[in-house]
């Protein structure tokens, strides 16, 4: 039996701007997370202007955890996704020091995810889903509704993955 569904498009390129469907962006990282870092439910991704937020449900030795993650300042370079930890909260919104959530990452994110809680940086290895030869920087972010807004800076395609693009057109 056939199915006339269409799937909603992850991305949407405006111009010089990004849209991420949030909704599918939560889809797509629920799968990720389910077979790299299944200690990790992820609940919901949304936020307000340039401020991301994710909420997570961790199990830890047997015990559940709820948590919330600020982040802001998301930049992209050399196919990793890098940003600023405003915050990390619990349950009842009591602040969790980076430094535990760092070593969580390390012993278990398998290099996926990486976080130095001193310069409160995290960086996601996006490397396996972007192709190599592609430079591009993010200018700004702007959460608006359930997307996920990107505007493109300044970047470049390298000419060992346009010559690959065009082997594959011929």
């Amino acid at each position: 039996m056939g199915s006339e569904l269409v799937p909603r498009a992850l991305l949407r390129w405006d111009g010089f701007t990004l849209r991420i469907d949030l909704d599918m962006l939560e889809l797509q990282a629920r799968r990720v997370l389910a077979e790299r870092a299944p200690f990790v439910e992820l609940r919901r991704i949304g936020g307000q202007g340039g401020v991301v937020e994710i909420d997570v449900v961790a199990v830890w030795h047997g015990f559940r955890f709820a948590g919330t993650v600020r982040l802001s300042e998301l930049r992209l370079r050399r196919r990793f996704l890098g940003c600023r930890v405003d915050g990390l909260h619990g349950p009842m919104s009591v602040p969790v020091p980076l430094g535990l959530l760092s070593r969580i990452l390390r012993t278990s994110a398998g290099g996926l995810l990486q976080l130095d809680a001193d310069d409160r940086i995290l960086l996601v290895d996006l490397r396996e889903h972007l192709p190599s030869g592609i430079e591009v920087g993010i200018a700004e972010v702007r959460c608006q509704d359930r997307w996920l807004e990107l505007d493109v800076a300044p970047g470049f395609v390298a000419a060992a993955f346009t010559s690959r693009f065009a082997s594959h057109a011929q």
